[in-house]
């Protein structure tokens, strides 16, 4: 379903997108933080929001995930995804703080894979400090 969602979003079905994420993340059996892929549908659902600008969802359901106690010191993902709808949100003082944990966490592997423009401003932002 997600999949789907995000097929709906590259169509420039926002709407469409969102309602289809979160018609998946419902059938999500709870605990919803609690399985081994949540993380994975966590961000998945966060980046839709993000991608459509529903910035507050998006920081609400990360929040959340912390809030579950699930999520471990070692894993830079979440920290990574909250440092990217900060930065859409053009709040780059909150962006800087997330990627420094996730870049600290993941000796600069979270940035392997995504928009290169995340990496870009964050070296741009650290270099020399």
């Amino acid at each position: 379903m997600f999949i789907e969602a995000k097929g709906k979003l590259n169509a420039g079905d926002a709407s469409g997108a969102v309602q289809g994420a979160e018609t998946a993340w419902k059938t999500f059996p709870e605990p919803k933080f609690g399985w081994d892929v949540s993380k994975s549908y966590t961000h998945a659902l966060a980046k839709i929001f993000r991608d459509t600008g529903s910035f507050p969802n998006a920081i609400s359901l990360i929040n959340e995930l912390f809030a579950s106690g699930t999520v471990k010191p070692h894993q830079d993902g979440p920290r990574f995804v909250m440092g990217t709808i900060y930065f859409e949100m053009d709040d780059l003082e909150n962006s800087i703080k997330w990627f420094r944990e996730a870049d600290q966490i993941s000796k600069g592997r979270c940035f392997q894979g995504e928009d290169k423009k995340y990496h870009e401003f964050y070296k741009n932002r650290t270099a020399g400090k």
